[in-house]
């Protein structure tokens, strides 16, 4: 019953972007001037269904960068390497995580600021048993040690552009992880955020998953500061509009009278100070 159509492949308001998507992890398709590039290819259902929909454009996946080293960014990408020889890039940080620094993680009670997005897409048990087994064998989780196999074609800092994407560039993303990082657009407006900012309800969420409250905060006010019309997140639907408008800012407990988001309200992580008063928590 949890396995009916689920795997959307959309593409994303006219732009040259598609979505594969299953249960409430996206992949992104972005169209290149000569190839694809995939980002943020999660589990390997998302990544098959990309690799897909780019050989009935007859077109190439040349590369797939990832906005932060969480297992269900990366779980897609020794698949796109194997099959289709896509190069792999990483946030910056990864590259001392992968020489054996332990990434910081958040603990439980950040998790349950997070658990009403489970209800935001259909829920998939593939998906599930996906995400389950890559916890173990891709990124970092649970305070251990990251695990990448596939090599790396490079690593990605602030203000650098991104691969294959001409006009393109990295925003430095901190807070949600120490390697956070989003993907900008100019001239569209576009944002493929990752996990900085998630989308609830059609909202806009600034991550209440976070290991770094202050660098949450200053994400927040410089990714406020862009002008924003797409934003493509890692978890949750695009949105499109004005979509800062009604962005529920970090540390901002969600809406909503259903048990998810009472149980996120009343027992997650929320940094002192941090709920935001035009939230109305009924």
């Amino acid at each position: 019953m949890f396995d009916r159509p689920t795997l959307a492949v959309e593409n994303e308001f006219g732009l040259p972007i598609h979505r594969t998507s299953r249960w409430i992890f996206n992949c992104y398709v972005v169209e290149g001037g000569d190839g694809h590039v995939l980002v943020d290819a999660g589990l390997p259902a998302t990544a098959a269904a990309a690799l897909a929909l780019i050989s009935g454009r007859d077109g190439s996946a040349d590369h797939a960068v990832a906005t932060h080293g969480h297992c269900d960014h990366l779980g897609g990408m020794p698949l796109l390497h194997n099959q289709a020889g896509t190069l792999a890039h990483l946030p910056a940080r990864c590259a001392d995580y992968l020489d054996g620094e332990t990434p910081r993680v958040f603990g439980a009670k950040a998790a349950l600021g997070f658990v009403p997005m489970y209800r935001e897409q259909p829920f998939s048990l593939k998906a599930a048993a996906q995400f389950g087994r890559a916890s173990t064998r891709i990124g970092y989780s649970r305070g251990e040690t990251m695990v990448f196999r596939p090599p790396v074609a490079s690593f990605l800092t602030d203000g650098d552009p991104v691969p294959g994407l001409e006009g393109w560039h990295v925003v430095a993303a901190a807070g949600h992880t120490d390697d956070s990082i989003c993907y900008y657009h100019p001239d569209s407006a576009t944002l493929l955020s990752g996990d900085a900012v998630i989308t609830l309800g059609g909202r806009a969420w600034f991550n209440p998953e976070w290991v770094d409250a202050e660098a949450s905060r200053a994400t927040e006010d410089r990714l406020r500061s862009l002008e924003v019309r797409y934003l493509l997140p890692g978890h949750g639907l695009p949105i499109a509009g004005d979509v800062w408008a009604r962005a529920l800012a970090f540390g901002e407990r969600p809406p909503g009278r259903g048990l998810l988001p009472r149980c996120s309200r009343r027992f997650g992580q929320w940094p002192s100070g941090g709920h935001d008063r035009r939230s109305d928590p009924t």
